[in-house]
């Protein structure tokens, strides 16, 4: 059994967190975060099931939810900017416990607050925190796993996290229609995330590669180091670690912002990223957000529409731990590409819905599809730039889809109003065709590829070529190339 001690010299953490078998250490992190995404998901669908019961008892408009609505997307905003910004100076834990918290407390203030403005306002700031929480842990997830599962971890982690929305969905199901303050315990259920700061301060280790790339080798030794020891102890020996392949220079500057990130050379992938996560957000929330609107806008009530919302959002879960069986086993923007086209379809089929059965079905397939894309959106967004710039690239394009999303809300509003339930399918028809084709004659492949690889000028500037040689596994010789088995 290799000791992580023996030939293991200070650096190239990229390639011994690469070389590392699969073991429980990594299922214990991809679960530790799939807890983030639980707490996440779970309040990304908590004002689609109170916004009914708002209305009813506590005399909401339609203009009303629009704007709470409007105002989480602003807060989504600024959690993605600030989350992904001060998780480069400050670091990747630091900046996730903090939005636990912040997020946390919120939800339990919005539990007793029942006027618009007071509704909104701590909509806002809970916005902030699950909204930081999500960068920082689809960013923590990609640097810590190695290439052959990082797809496949991240769609495990969304896939757990999906229980969240299935707890919300069912929950309101049983408390919302049947007592007027039902609502109000959603929102205390959220405010159960303050358990997962404890686990995450006790288990969760920095990123060594965003240690090492802010220079602090000490540190990231170390942290490297108690990995390695831990998966040891697990019974897992080492391979060798090979040294990583000379990459091209990319800059001097040593700025981790979105300047420097421009002027290092990433423009491509990052407006592509942005474009992709713009149109496949507003398309996401067009429908998610809505849907239980939606409903109740065509004529079903309130006990109806909280049964519904509840089957689509548990049809959703299915969605990640289908893309687990793939996401590493096909190039991310092919499966991007397949999946916006079959949403546009589904889409424009639901105009056609004529009855309750057909409707339902459909919303399930949409709701199916939203997530299964969510996995390889995110991770292919993580994946395409480098350690210094990832957080800071991530949290400025999600803010940028989430600006699109806090105009996407009135108009959604004002459509409804004007033309009826039908022209958001449109829209989100619309959105998912332009996704697909943006993905498909602007995406890299970067399946395989570690993240130094993808991240290289080369890999990030050009689509990789059909018939180029295979990208060098770094620091894993052939034969002891981790076992993905059971991930």
């Amino acid at each position: 059994m290799s000791a992580p001690a023996a030939g293991c010299a200070p650096g190239l953490m990229g390639a011994r967190l690469e070389r590392l078998p699969l073991s429980r250490w990594h299922r214990t992190i991809v679960v530790l975060l799939a807890g983030a995404l639980v707490f996440e998901y779970m309040d990304l669908y908590s004002f689609a099931f109170t916004a009914p019961a708002l209305m009813k008892h506590e005399g909401f408009t339609v203009h009303d939810v629009a704007s709470i609505t409007g105002a989480t997307g602003i807060g989504t905003l600024v959690g993605a900017g600030t989350g992904g910004w001060l998780a480069n100076p400050f670091g990747r834990r630091p900046v996730l416990l903090a939005c636990v918290v912040t997020y946390s407390l919120c939800s339990l203030l919005n539990a007793v607050v029942a006027d618009p403005t007071g509704f909104l306002v701590l909509r806002f700031a809970t916005a902030v925190g699950f909204q930081g929480m999500n960068v920082v842990t689809v960013v923590l997830l990609t640097e810590l796993m190695p290439a052959p599962v990082r797809g496949r971890a991240l769609a495990w982690a969304v896939a757990c996290g999906g229980a969240g929305p299935v707890l919300m969905a069912w929950l309101g199901f049983l408390v919302v229609p049947r007592v007027d303050w039902g609502w109000r315990v959603l929102y205390v259920v959220g405010a159960l995330a303050l358990a997962l700061f404890v686990v995450i301060l006790r288990r969760l280790p920095e990123s060594p590669r965003w240690l090492e790339s802010v220079g602090d080798h000490e540190r990231a030794e170390v942290t490297m180091r108690a990995i390695e020891e831990q998966i040891v102890r697990q019974g897992r020996p080492l391979p060798p670690i090979e040294a990583e392949p000379a990459r091209p220079h990319v800059a001097a500057d040593t700025g981790t912002g979105v300047l420097a990130l421009i002027r290092a050379g990433y423009v491509r992938p990052f407006s592509v990223t942005s474009v992709i996560w713009t149109l496949g957000i507003v398309a996401y929330f067009g429908f998610n957000y809505w849907v239980s609107t939606l409903l109740a806008l065509r004529g079903y009530d309130l006990e109806q529409t909280t049964l519904y919302t509840a089957i689509i959002v548990t049809a959703g879960v299915l969605g990640p731990l289908a893309a687990t069986s793939f996401a590493d086993r096909w190039q991310r923007k092919h499966i991007l590409v397949g999946v916006g086209a079959c949403l546009s379809v589904l889409a424009l089929l639901s105009t056609l819905a004529d009855s309750t059965v057909t409707t339902i079905a459909l919303a399930c397939l949409l709701s199916f599809g939203f997530q299964l894309a969510v996995p390889p959106t995110s991770t292919y967004a993580s994946e395409v730039l480098p350690t210094r710039f990832r957080s800071t690239g991530v949290g400025w394009a999600t803010s940028f889809a989430r600006i699109a999303n806090v105009v996407a809300a009135q108009v959604i509003s004002a459509l409804l109003l004007a033309f009826g339930t039908d022209s958001v399918f449109y829209l989100v028809a619309a959105l998912e065709a332009a996704f697909a084709l943006v993905v498909g004659l602007f995406g890299i492949r970067t399946r395989e590829l570690t993240l130094e690889d993808v991240s290289s000028s080369e890999a990030a500037t050009a689509p990789a070529r059909a018939d180029s040689p295979p990208p060098v596994k770094v620091g894993v010789q052939p034969a002891d190339r981790p076992s993905t088995e059971g991930a």
